[in-house]
């Protein structure tokens, strides 16, 4: 990867990271997520990880999708509940 594309993935994260802080912070992973990225990244098994950024990021795809079927101009934001396994 270039030097551009890595600086504009670490823009990109840094400014959701601000943007959602309080939402993402909110957010109850099942136990023993932080262990188990962890061993995938001691690992180098780099096939799950870039699953688990895809199944995340298709499925923020769909919340946004079903907000604008209902109307909505952005997504419902604060209080998420546990992500269920």
């Amino acid at each position: 990867m270039d030097d551009d594309a890595t600086k504009l993935i670490e823009a990109f994260l840094n400014e959701m990271r601000t943007r959602y802080a309080d939402e993402i912070g909110a957010i109850a992973l099942p136990e023993g997520t932080a262990e188990y990225v962890r061993a995938r990244v001691a690992a180098g098994d780099h096939d799950t990880l870039l699953f688990m950024l895809k199944l995340g990021y298709l499925m923020g795809l769909q919340t946004g999708f079903a907000a604008g079927q209902a109307g909505a101009s952005e997504p419902p934001r604060g209080g998420p509940g546990p992500i269920q396994a």
